[in-house]
C-alpha cells in the first residue's frame, strides 16, 4: 500500500474517532513518506489517547522542523489545556495567533481556554472570532450557544444551538442543550419536545428522562410523568431525584 492510501484510511478512522488504528496508518504512511503534515497527525492521536508526552515530543520535533507553522503550537497548547497547565497553554495559542492570526482553529481553542477558567465573555470572543473565519463549524456554534446560555442569554443561546444542529445533525448536544434553556426559560412545552426527541437518541439516559418527567410534571400531565418515574426506577429503584418528584406527582394527584 501507498503512503497516500494509509493516510486516507487513517484519516478516515480518526475522523470515527478510532485513534488506535489511526495512528498505526499514519505512522505507516509516514515510514513511506515523511511529510510534516501526518506527523502532525500522529501527534494527534497521541494527544486523544491521552498520552501526553508523545504528542508533546512529536509538536516540538515539528516546530523545529517548520518553526513558521502554527498547527504544531497551538498544538501544544492543547496538550498543555487538557492536562491544566493553563499558563503554558495560553502562551502556545498567543504564538499560533501571531504566526498566523487566520487559523479559525486556533481562536477555537482560546475559546476553550476562557471557558475552561469560566471567563465567559472572552471565550465568548473568541468563538465568535474563529466564526468570522469559517461560519460552518458546528462544534464551536454549540459551545458559543453554551457561553450564552452561562451569560442567560438565552435568545442567542437558542440560534446557535440552531446553527450548532443545522450543520451537523449529529451534534444531538445541540438539540438537549435547546432543552435546557427552555426549562430556564420555564418553556415546559418546548423543553419537552427537545427532550422527548434525546429520548428516541439515548433512550437510558436517566438525567434526560428525569427531565421529560419534570416537564410533565410542570405542565400538569402526571400521568406521563408518572410513567417516566416508573421508567427511571426500572433502571435505579434508588434514583433520589426521581424519589422525590414521584413524591410531588403523588401529591398533587391526591388533591
Amino acid at each position: 500500500m501507498t503512503s497516500e492510501k494509509y493516510y486516507e484510511k487513517a484519516e478516515i478512522y480518526y475522523i470515527n474517532r478510532q485513534y488506535e488504528k489511526a495512528l498505526s496508518c499514519f505512522k505507516k504512511s509516514y515510514d513511506l513518506k515523511k511529510t510534516n503534515d501526518c506527523l502532525n497527525y500522529i501527534g494527534c492521536c497521541y494527544l486523544e489517547l491521552n498520552n501526553y508526552i508523545s504528542a508533546i515530543n512529536i509538536f516540538s520535533k515539528l516546530n523545529k522542523n517548520s518553526p513558521g507553522w502554527e498547527r504544531p503550537i497551538f498544538n501544544l497548547g492543547r496538550v498543555y489545556l487538557k492536562t491544566e497547565n493553563f499558563k503554558k497553554a495560553l502562551s502556545y495559542f498567543q504564538k499560533a495567533i501571531f504566526l498566523n492570526p487566520d487559523n479559525s482553529d486556533t481562536y477555537y481553542y482560546l475559546g476553550v481556554y476562557y471557558d475552561k477558567i469560566e471567563e465567559y465573555e472572552r471565550a465568548k470572543t473568541y468563538y465568535e472570532k474563529s466564526l468570522v473565519i469559517d461560519n460552518k463549524q458546528s462544534e464551536t456554534h454549540l459551545n458559543l450557544g453554551m457561553c450564552y446560555f452561562r451569560l442567560n442569554d438565552y435568545e442567542n443561546a437558542l440560534k446557535e444551538f440552531n446553527l450548532a444542529y443545522d450543520y451537523d445533525n449529529n451534534c444531538t448536544d445541540a438539540i438537549k442543550n435547546q432543552g435546557l434553556v427552555f426549562l430556564s426559560m420555564k418553556d415546559y412545552n418546548d423543553a419537552l419536545e427537545k427532550f422527548l426527541f434525546m429520548s428516541e437518541v439515548e433512550p437510558d439516559d436517566i438525567e434526560n428522562m428525569l427531565d421529560i418527567a419534570f416537564c410533565y410534571y410542570r405542565i400538569n400531565n402526571l400521568e406521563n410523568a408518572h410513567e417516566w418515574i416508573n421508567r427511571i426506577m426500572k433502571i435505579d429503584a434508588n434514583n433520589e431525584e426521581a424519589n422525590k418528584l414521584l413524591k410531588a406527582i403523588i401529591r398533587r394527584s391526591s388533591v
